[in-house]
């Protein structure tokens, strides 16, 4: 009786994780790396040629959301970057932004986490006027590259 109770558990437990596995995989790309609705507009940022990588940059106004759990960030800013001649996206390396205020203020700069094919941070933009993003990244290829975004 013991083991019958034992191996009922076992494949209980072998299906919740089979389930759970498959859900990760599932994850919607509207969402962040925690599995939260991010909502919110996109804002196309363009993109910015560098030493053979094409970045293509855009926001998400999270600001709704983030007030809901009581946080500061504003927008949800993410980066692909691509190989112009292969048109491969390049997703591993260390990827930093520094994001410069309208009065012309550099903040400290925030690492981007990779989210499958992208790199992406949520940031604070709560003043009116233009944004600067100074995009620092050193790649898979092992290349140090800068490239820049207005908003």
């Amino acid at each position: 009786m013991k083991k019958s109770l034992f191996l009922q558990l076992t494949i209980t437990l072998f299906f919740f994780f089979i389930a759970a596995a498959v859900q990760a995989m599932n994850m919607d790309h509207g969402k962040d790396h925690s599995g939260m609705d991010m909502g919110g507009e996109k804002i196309m940022l363009g993109n910015d040629m560098q030493n053979g990588v094409m970045a293509m940059a855009h926001l998400l106004d999270i600001k709704e959301k983030m007030q809901g759990h009581g946080m500061a960030q504003t927008h949800h800013f993410m980066v692909i970057f691509k190989d112009h001649k292969s048109d491969k996206t390049l997703d591993s390396g260390v990827v930093a932004v520094k994001v410069i205020d309208p009065a012309g203020k550099k903040q400290k700069a925030i690492k981007l986490m990779g989210m499958d094919d992208s790199f992406g941070a949520d940031v604070i933009l709560d003043k009116q006027g233009n944004y600067t993003f100074e995009v620092g990244t050193k790649l898979s290829d092992d290349i140090t590259r800068q490239f820049r975004f207005t908003y």
